[in-house]
């Protein structure tokens, strides 16, 4: 039999590590408090769990990605939750964006039930999960971490144990830092190339190659270069509005400036104010053609 792992929340990217398990050979047994997002996965043969509880019951490893810490922290002190299960061996891998002080808590309730947790945010859009292009940033308990290197794997590009119970989301703030300010840059450098007469798509096909290329250019402007925004999920812009909160107070906290963030929170808010908020978040390169008087169709 294949070893069983468990993955709890089953939206845009629970669902896909869960497809990625099945496909490495691993049995998967979901839970997801809303039934249609199983529906799919278990014509794909996944198990269908009833609640946190019984997934601890079937899987040592679990696998969280969940919206909030209010929702992790049903998962696993709720009525129904993981420290239900009396399966001892539990190891919570937690991918969600939360606060340092949510991780913390979370791996001290955990603790206090005898099981672990490693505070593991992901770093990457879908298509990058879709891809195994994405990065886990993991802290916590080595030994927990060697025992699930093995699962990490089969869902990511690459995995890095950065030390203690909230170091991951210290990585993941970092990261978030530069995806922000680097897809504002890619937007104003697009329009800017266009106001020179430069094809978007030239520019999107040549500059990622030089030394200006980051990894929001190559993504994300490919979306920009297209004037695509379609976003099937349509909640990106109020992942990023939270991660940005979450950035800002962080930063407050350690008195570190935050300067090219705090302008590019600007530009995400302009995008808001557009109406652009349903779109992929490459759709603030619209918001920034229009201060700058650039007129494109988009792709609807």
């Amino acid at each position: 039999m294949s070893e069983q792992i468990g993955v709890i929340g089953l939206g845009a990217m629970g669902a896909i590590f869960a497809r990625h398990l099945m496909a490495g050979g691993y049995g998967v047994v979901g839970y997801d408090a809303n039934p249609d997002q199983m529906a799919s996965l278990q014509n794909m043969g996944m198990t269908a769990a009833t609640s946190p509880k019984d997934v601890s019951d079937q899987a040592e490893i679990i696998i969280s990605s969940l919206p909030s810490a209010a929702a992790v922290d049903a998962v696993i002190s709720g009525q129904d939750g993981i420290l239900q299960s009396k399966a001892l061996a539990n190891v919570l891998v937690e991918t969600s964006t939360l606060k340092i002080s949510d991780k913390i808590g979370f791996h001290e309730a955990m603790a206090a039930g005898g099981k672990s947790f490693l505070d593991t945010p992901i770093s990457g859009t879908p298509p990058m999960v879709e891809n195994k292009t994405s990065s886990l940033y993991v802290s916590g308990d080595k030994a927990a971490y060697e025992r699930c290197v093995h699962v990490l794997e089969a869902f990511t590009g690459a995995n890095d144990y950065v030390g203690e119970v909230g170091n991951g989301m210290k990585m993941k703030i970092l990261a978030n830092y530069l995806v922000a300010v680097h897809t504002v840059a890619a937007a104003e450098c697009m329009v800017f190339g266009m106001k020179a007469g430069l094809d978007p798509k030239m520019i999107h096909q040549v500059l990622p190659k030089g030394a200006g290329g980051s990894t929001m250019l190559q993504v994300r402007g490919e979306y920009m270069a297209n004037s695509d925004y379609r976003y099937e999920d349509g909640t990106i812009f109020n992942v990023i509005r939270k991660d940005l909160s979450i950035i800002s107070e962080y930063a407050a906290e350690l008195n570190a400036p935050i300067h090219q963030l705090a302008a590019a929170r600007q530009t995400f808010n302009s995008a808001v104010a557009l109406g652009l908020d349903q779109l992929e978040l490459a759709a603030v390169c619209r918001a920034v053609e229009t201060a700058a008087g650039v007129e494109r169709d988009m792709v609807e």
